[in-house]
């Protein structure tokens, strides 16, 4: 199967940036299409069954280029998207949705250690898993020149983390959020992408990253 793309991108701050990753036989790299905060995504939800989800992905994984298109997506592209997010700051804060082990959280923040060289950056991740978050850290034990960036896990959902923020009556500002593979567990997409929208500096960017809805054998 092969993934049809269509490339659209808007860099006026701030907006969205959304690649959508090719399966086997689909070479070309991610495209970027810009995305409004009203435009629902026709996806649905696996929050009813995670194993399922969990099943489905590895199958997902086995089957696509989906890291290999994510890697040439950062090496290419990223670069271009967060190349002002950082202008006159002291310190980069970064919000990673759904951060995993961190395997891409890593090479996204080696992109912004080359962009501000010598900068700080505070990267905060939000990650429901505790066993995801685990090896998050034991990955960023592993890895050097990391000693510019502040690590902040919350074990929550993104969900659970907007509930908190308005319980403790928060609006933190970001620099770059990036939600990668974690939209199809949100309950409504739209609002869920409003909300960290809104959490936006003016010159910061939200990257999204799913899996192309159109596929052709």
């Amino acid at each position: 199967m092969r993934s049809k793309v269509q490339a659209h991108a808007d860099f006026a701050p701030p907006a969205f940036f959304i690649p959508s990753l090719g399966l086997k036989g689909d070479l070309s790299p991610p495209s970027c299409t810009l995305l409004t905060p009203s435009m629902a995504l026709p996806m649905r939800s696996l929050l009813t069954n995670p194993d399922r989800y969990l099943r489905s992905f590895r199958l997902f994984l086995e089957k696509s280029t989906e890291h290999q298109s994510m890697r040439e997506f950062m090496e290419r592209q990223l670069p271009d998207v967060i190349a002002s997010i950082g202008n006159g700051k002291s310190t980069i804060n970064v919000l990673s949705i759904g951060g995993g082990a961190g395997e891409m959280d890593l090479l996204i923040l080696s992109k912004v250690q080359a962009r501000y060289p010598g900068v700080a950056i505070n990267n905060e991740v939000i990650e429901p898993s505790a066993d995801q978050i685990s090896k998050y850290k034991e990955r960023v034990a592993q890895t050097s020149n990391l000693g510019k960036v502040k690590f902040t896990w919350h074990e929550e959902t993104a969900d659970e983390y907007e509930s908190r923020m308005n319980a403790e009556k928060k609006s933190k500002k970001w620099d770059f959020i990036h939600m990668i593979q974690m939209l199809y567990y949100v309950k409504d997409i739209p609002a869920t992408v409003r909300y960290f929208h809104s959490l936006l500096e003016s010159q910061a960017k939200l990257l999204i990253i799913l899996v192309s809805e159109t596929l052709s054998r």
